[in-house]
């Protein structure tokens, strides 16, 4: 036995090493190759079977992760341990082993982070679809992007520092430099992206919601769109208007899908009452709207506002319990409806005319307002 070593180490030394460290390094290579197929042929093929059994979605996503940067993990580990047994060439040439070896193993990392970020952003989704706020479904998508971003930067910083000799710090540096430049370049892009968050930490609006803004020329819209650089408004005209979400958070915005009643307000003129009678059709007002469900109890009010000549002005203001404009006229039809039958009651015969309050939420031939939901009455 010593003497094939002897002749091995005499006739088979390449670059001053032993001929049995060229085959012990071989050998363990050729391991390496054989663990690697027998990790994919058989324990992962039986990893998949036993997964297929369960009804977990879970077990089936991480094998096909781990696969194949495992499989390169022990590649990694024969090669690892063959320099092991080849020991110390030159200091230069061993750091620049440790290095390779060593960028070998981010590689392995970060593949594993790269290709989990779909799965991860998949169980971040159905977490963000049991909370109430949008923000999070939102930003969701875009998780998965910035997660595999990220593992693809480890990499090339690794591979700066072991082949171009750039440390992390000045690689961070130039990296920072750029993104200071990228930053005052692409700056309203990013105001913009803040804006979308300033929309839903702010609860602004969500879609669905009636709004008007003090920007961005939206007078009455209803929000149909929350992007993430801007937000779409369907008008009133049916045209679609797209303003920026900066713009937006630094506007007045007034929603009025959050209105949790609606007021009713108007004068009308009556000729010729004497005091009795009037008395009666102010009584009479006031107990149809306490007696009506829909209008709001907590305030209404009905009052002999002056004289008019031979006039009597009458003032109506109540509030209805609802914010969906079509409920909301109903209601309000349905009190006119009952105050004329008071006056055929009463035979007031000598309504002179009403008088229009125009400082009313919205103009009575406006459209058909949206409910809580969003969708439309």
């Amino acid at each position: 036995m010593q003497e094939v070593i002897r002749f091995i180490n005499e006739y088979f030394t390449f670059f001053g090493l032993p001929g049995t460290k060229i085959l012990a390094v071989v050998l363990v290579l050729l391991f390496a190759v054989l663990l690697r197929k027998v990790f994919s042929l058989w324990i992962i093929h039986y990893l998949k079977k036993w997964a297929a059994r369960t009804e977990s979605d879970l077990d089936d996503a991480l094998i096909h992760i781990l696969n194949p940067p495992l499989q390169f993990l022990i590649l990694l580990s024969g090669l690892m341990i063959a320099t092991w047994l080849v020991g110390s060439l030159t200091p230069s040439l061993d750091e620049f082993v440790q290095k390779l070896l060593q960028f070998g193993f981010v590689i392995v990392i970060c593949w594993l982070i790269y290709r989990s970020a779909d799965v991860f952003s998949g169980f971040l989704g159905k977490l963000a679809g049991r909370t109430d706020t949008e923000l999070d479904d939102l930003l969701v998508p875009y998780l998965k992007k910035v997660i595999k971003i990220a593992a693809v930067l480890m990499v090339i910083i690794k591979a700066a520092e072991v082949f171009l000799g750039m440390s992390a710090a000045a690689l961070f540096g130039l990296l920072g430099g750029m993104g200071l430049t990228l930053g005052l370049v692409f700056k309203d892009i990013i105001a913009n992206w803040f804006g979308c968050g300033v929309i839903y930490i702010d609860n602004l609006f969500r879609e669905g919601d009636w709004v008007q803004l003090d920007a961005g020329n939206i007078v009455d819209a209803d929000v149909e769109e929350i992007g993430i650089r801007s937000t779409k408004f369907r008008n009133f005209d049916k045209t679609l208007s797209i303003v920026p979400n900066a713009t937006i958070a630094n506007a007045v915005v007034k929603n009025w899908s959050r209105m949790y009643k609606r007021r009713v307000s108007y004068n009308f003129t009556i000729d010729g009452l004497n005091q009795g009678k009037l008395e009666q059709i102010l009584q009479g007002i006031r107990q149809i709207l306490s007696d009506h469900k829909g209008v709001n109890q907590e305030f209404h009010m009905v009052n002999f506002r002056e004289l008019a000549g031979n006039s009597r002005v009458i003032r109506l203001y109540y509030f209805t319990n609802t914010t969906v404009w079509k409920e909301h006229e109903a209601v309000r039809e349905d009190v006119n409806l009952k105050i004329l039958s008071l006056f055929e009651k009463e035979k007031i015969e000598n309504l002179a005319y009403t008088v229009v309050d125009l400082s009313d939420d919205r103009p009575d031939n406006y459209r058909e307002q949206v409910d809580h939901s969003g969708k439309s009455a």
